[in-house]
C-alpha cells in the first residue's frame, strides 16, 4: 500500500484533491501566494522541456549505431500516423461526446483569481520544436561521422537531465497540479461544472489508454 501512495500518480491525485480543498476555503491573500508560486512552478517546469526533448532523444538515436536514419523514419512515421489517429478519435468523441455533456459556455458567479504578486520569467532555451529538431539532427550527425566525444557528451547530458527530471520536475510536478486545481475550486470552475469536469477526466484517461 505504501507503494501505491509513493507512485507519481497517487500523488498527482492526491494534490488534485488538496488542491481542490484549499481553494475552496482560501482567502484572497493566501491565493494570490498560491497563483504565484503556480506562475514560477509553471515557468521553471516549461524551461525543463526543451532540456527533456534534448536530453533524451539525441543519446537514444546515438545508441541506434548505423541503422539510426532507417528506424528513426520508421518511428517518425509511427508517430506521425499515431497523432493522426488520436486526432481522428478526438474530433469523433467530441463530436459524439460533447453534445451530450451540457457544458455551458459562460458559467455565472465566477470569481475572478489574484494577480500574480510577482513574476520571474525564466524563458526556455529554445522552442520545443525547435529543440526536437536539433535533437534528431545532432544525434543523427553524431552517428554518420562516428563522433564519439559527442556521443559521449550526450551520454553524459543525458544522465544530467535524468537528475533535474527525478530531482526538480517530478517533486515539482504535484505541488504544480495543487495550485492549478486550488484555482479552478477558487473562481469556481469547478464546483459550477462538476458533473461536466468528472465527464472529462474520465474521457481523457480512457482515451489516454487507448
Amino acid at each position: 500500500m505504501s507503494k501505491i501512495f509513493k507512485s507519481l500518480s497517487a500523488k498527482l491525485v492526491i494534490a488534485l484533491i488538496i488542491g481542490i480543498a484549499v481553494g475552496l476555503a482560501a482567502p484572497e491573500g493566501l491565493m494570490t501566494v498560491i497563483v504565484t508560486l503556480k506562475y514560477i512552478m509553471g515557468q521553471l517546469i516549461n524551461f525543463c522541456v526543451p532540456l527533456i526533448a534534448i536530453g533524451f532523444i539525441a543519446p537514444s538515436i546515438t545508441k541506434l549505431g548505423s541503422s539510426a536514419s532507417r528506424m528513426l523514419t520508421v518511428a517518425l512515421l509511427a508517430a506521425y500516423v499515431s497523432s493522426i489517429c488520436a486526432a481522428f478519435m478526438s474530433t469523433a468523441a467530441g463530436f459524439v461526446l460533447i453534445p451530450g455533456m451540457q457544458i455551458v459556455s459562460n458559467v455565472d458567479g465566477l470569481k475572478e483569481l489574484p494577480a500574480v504578486a510577482f513574476q520571474l520569467d525564466i524563458p526556455q532555451i529554445m522552442p520545443v520544436m525547435s529543440a526536437l529538431v536539433f535533437s534528431v539532427l545532432i544525434g543523427l550527425a553524431a552517428v554518420w561521422t562516428h563522433a564519439d566525444t559527442v556521443i559521449t557528451v550526450l551520454d553524459e547530458f543525458q544522465k544530467i537531465v535524468l537528475q533535474i527530471v527525478t530531482k526538480v520536475v517530478i517533486p515539482v510536478l504535484p505541488f504544480f497540479i495543487a495550485t492549478t486545481f486550488a484555482g479552478l475550486a477558487y473562481d469556481g470552475t469547478i464546483t459550477g461544472q462538476l458533473p461536466v469536469f468528472i465527464k472529462v477526466i474520465v474521457i481523457v484517461l480512457i482515451g489516454h489508454y487507448i
